[in-house]
């Protein structure tokens, strides 16, 4: 369950903005001949209902549907009695509360000819076989590169939250790591957690490579463990549906690694420059439902994070940045 704040500011993200966003998926529907599109959402997979409704969900599962033309309306696994805060942190138009997702699902497009569905294939069986076995006369088809072609370039709100995000998590990594040296990682991981959920951030997640001289894999830690003399840690962050990384290797050549990597965005593996050797990158992007999926490259004009492993002197670093795709290249965010 999501436990930070979930609002919807107008002002940072105009109706206007949402709309627009809906005609262009409306338009690339038209071109494929789709009689409605389908995109569905639960807690990590809230993105592509989050891009154009602003709605991230707590919990629970549910459906948008865009028609052709009206506002988009969404079929969701709650009472109806959280309708009301539905309605409140989204721009869409009715909310069907229903325990039957699939099967009310499937009487909304009961006289449609041919539906367009994100991630067909991995959309959940209770969902999908109500659909296959009522909808017998409809074209199911997969809009995944639909959604994808129409999903970038961002727009100036996008880039702007995701800009935020991305100093925020800055900010709250940058004082945590300056209160060091840290021993545990209870207490770094609430350094970093606590003011980023007070600044606002619907969600937070610290990630650890406690001793790099043993393991190099980056993960959530449960409890609280040593941290080696060499570490790692990452912030992966959240603000109105837009995700950020940044990953740090606190202590000597960590400076250098930042600096580099600011000035080098998309490095190749097996580049060596000033004693910076590049032993693997990860590109990762908003693509489809998850917040951030790796890409072979990032698309046009999208925000983004490239993580990278690094050897620096013959020591190893783990970083992560955040980045902005555009007309001059990949840039830092």
């Amino acid at each position: 369950m999501r436990r930070g704040l979930l609002s919807w500011d107008e002002a940072e993200v105009p109706a206007a903005v949402l709309d627009a966003r809906v005609a262009r998926c409306r338009d690339a529907m038209m071109v494929d001949g789709l009689d409605a599109l389908l995109l569905y959402n639960n807690f990590p997979r809230p993105a592509a209902v989050s891009w154009l409704t602003h709605f991230v969900p707590y919990w629970s599962q549910g459906v948008l549907v865009l028609p052709p033309d009206g506002p988009p309306e969404y079929f969701v696994s709650l009472s109806k009695r959280v309708a009301g805060w539905i309605a409140e942190t989204s721009h869409m138009g009715e909310i069907v509360s229903t325990p039957r997702l699939g099967a009310d699902l499937a009487k909304r497009l009961d006289d449609t000819k041919r539906v367009g569905i994100v991630e067909l294939g991995r959309l959940p069986g209770g969902v999908g076989r109500p659909l296959s076995e009522a909808l017998t006369k409809t074209e199911m088809v997969d809009a995944t590169a639909l959604f994808r072609s129409v999903r970038h370039p961002a727009d100036d709100a996008e880039i702007a939250i995701t800009r935020s995000a991305a100093a925020l998590a800055s900010e709250c990594l940058d004082k945590a790591l300056g209160e060091g040296p840290w021993r545990r990682s209870g207490a770094l991981t609430a350094a970093i957690e606590g003011p980023a959920r007070l600044a606002g951030a619907e969600e937070v997640i610290v990630e650890l490579a406690p001793d790099l001289a043993h393991d190099t894999a980056l993960r959530r830690i449960d409890g609280d463990v040593e941290l080696g003399a060499r570490y790692a840690v990452r912030v992966s962050l959240a603000r109105k549906g837009h995700w950020v990384r940044i990953g740090r290797t606190p202590g000597d050549g960590d400076e250098k690694v930042a600096a580099w990597l600011a000035s080098n965005p998309t490095p190749s593996v097996g580049a060596a420059d000033g004693g910076i050797t590049v032993d693997s990158v990860v590109l990762e992007a908003c693509i489809g439902t998850a917040p951030l999926s790796p890409v072979v490259g990032l698309p046009a004009g999208a925000p983004g994070v490239v993580g990278a492993v690094l050897s620096v002197d013959g020591a190893l670093h783990l970083a992560s940045l955040p980045v902005l795709s555009g007309d001059g290249g990949v840039v830092p965010l």
